[in-house]
């Protein structure tokens, strides 16, 4: 059996999907909290990992890949130029020191084609990391048999997710990854990143649950709004997954907030079955992420 395993690092935390391809099954999902950075501490990355390995008796991953929150890098939709198809990555290294202003050299970045030719251009996702968090992962696991060997961030996971799913046959999805470190909103169509906003919860810090949670809403439906007007991507159907998705106190203040739209939580697929053992099932809002890159080598998006 040739499984596919996604990781997400988060903060403090691994978050762990464990994909069937042949079955088109998630087998396992599981949220490993871990008392340090797992990007930051590589030695508790890798032994956390190992260890869940060996409690499920893993020996064998056709492939390991990794996804990391957008605030740890960076995403844009680009349009590659006719003239510029024959060298996509010098354009892009070029745009991406146009973007940062810094030496492009400092991230390793790929690109996830969404559209187009050599004759009419390329519109590609450009996805770019610090490579201090690449390179630790790459030369910090001391097996280098259970090191993951794909890299990229959640965005393109979960567009991945949605892709893999069908869901962006049907139009424009608004997708909200909603974390303890920080809110991503995503809308989604087939061969389009239309937006892309964020929202952090630093602010957040030392305030009750229920101020903290009334005012992150407040900030999601600011954003809705803002995408409206600037970016014209309006869609009322919107879709919550990420570590919030499980506090009903969370979701039930956001969709008071939310009048107007409907809030649905990113816990069933159409395409995809889904384990139901307790421990698993409570975590796919959790790995989202998680799932959508344990989908990269199955016919999800590739870069």
């Amino acid at each position: 059996m040739k499984l596919q395993l996604g990781i997400e690092a988060g903060d403090a935390v691994l978050k762990l999907s464990l994909f069937d391809p042949q079955a088109k099954k998630v087998l396992k999902t599981s949220y490993l909290p871990t008392e340090t950075s797992p990007l930051d501490d590589i030695y508790t990355f890798e032994t956390t990992l190992q260890s869940w390995l060996q409690e499920n008796d893993l020996e064998s991953i056709k492939s390991i890949a990794l996804t990391v929150s957008v605030f740890r890098g960076l995403v844009r939709q680009v349009y590659i130029p006719p003239e510029a198809s024959s060298s996509i990555r010098d354009y892009l290294s070029w745009t991406l020191s146009l973007m940062t202003n810094i030496d492009p050299d400092v991230y390793y970045f790929d690109y996830h084609t969404l559209n187009g030719d050599a004759s009419l251009g390329y519109t590609v996702l450009l996805i770019a990391v610090r490579r201090v968090w690449v390179d630790a992962v790459r030369k910090g696991f001391r097996s280098k048999k259970i090191a993951p060997t794909i890299f990229e961030l959640d965005v393109v996971s979960l567009y991945n997710l949605l892709e893999y799913d069908g869901a962006l046959e049907k139009g424009t999805e608004c997708l909200i990854k909603a974390d303890f470190s920080g809110v991503t909103i995503m809308w989604m169509a087939k061969d389009d990143l239309k937006a892309l906003r964020c929202v952090s919860t630093l602010e957040l810090v030392d305030k009750s649950k229920e101020e903290a949670y009334l005012l992150l809403s407040k900030q999601v439906l600011e954003q809705l709004q803002l995408a409206d007007e600037e970016n014209g991507v309006s869609v009322k159907r919107i879709r919550l997954c990420g570590e919030l998705a499980n506090d009903i106190t969370f979701v039930n203040i956001l969709r008071e907030q939310l009048n107007g739209y409907t809030l649905t939580l990113l816990d069933s697929f159409a395409n995809i079955r889904l384990p139901v053992d307790d421990e698993s099932a409570s975590c796919i809002l959790n790995c989202a992420g998680a799932i959508g890159v344990s989908l990269r080598s199955a016919g999800g998006s590739q870069s």
